[in-house]
């Protein structure tokens, strides 16, 4: 009986470390503090005028308040006439690294991370596809636009 057990035991133990040691670390993005506003009508954001397009914001823009976390920046993404979606640079894959995701232009609908090679797909919310190791999606911000001036905000 005590071999038995000590075998279930062991056995248990050892899928344990397995599953413990051969997992990569993923994690949702920490908060940050995000708090800016951008007018349609400024020439430097003319991109979002279009359904489909995006811009990146740094710290350049707004300071800290618009910098996302560990200062990575934040794309903010044109849904519909009237819904904008804000998204954290930061890639969740190996969030040690902090690197930055990357957009190939402003009607690009993906953000892929330079690194692990994730893409994360803007008009889902910024879910990953399968190409590369990440299954979280990117951190989103809070957005509400009135007309002329989207709010970003946490």
């Amino acid at each position: 009986m005590i071999s038995n057990l000590s075998k279930i035991l062991l056995t248990a133990l050892s899928l344990l470390i397995f599953v413990t040691c051969t997992k990569k670390k993923e994690a949702i993005i920490p908060n940050t503090y995000v708090n800016f506003s951008i007018r349609l009508d400024d020439p430097q954001f003319t991109d979002l005028n279009a359904i489909g397009n995006s811009v990146i914001i740094t710290s350049v823009y707004a300071g800290r308040s618009s910098a996302g976390y560990d200062y990575n920046g934040i794309i903010v993404y044109r849904f519909s006439e009237d819904e904008f979606y804000a998204f954290d640079r930061t890639c969740p894959f190996n969030i040690d690294k902090s690197i930055a995701v990357t957009i190939e232009n402003t009607s690009d609908p993906i953000a892929e991370c330079p690194e692990c090679g994730s893409e994360y797909v803007l008009p889902s919310l910024a879910f990953p596809t399968e190409k590369g190791p990440s299954r979280v999606p990117l951190k989103q911000y809070n957005t509400n636009f009135d007309g002329v001036t989207i709010s970003v905000y946490n």
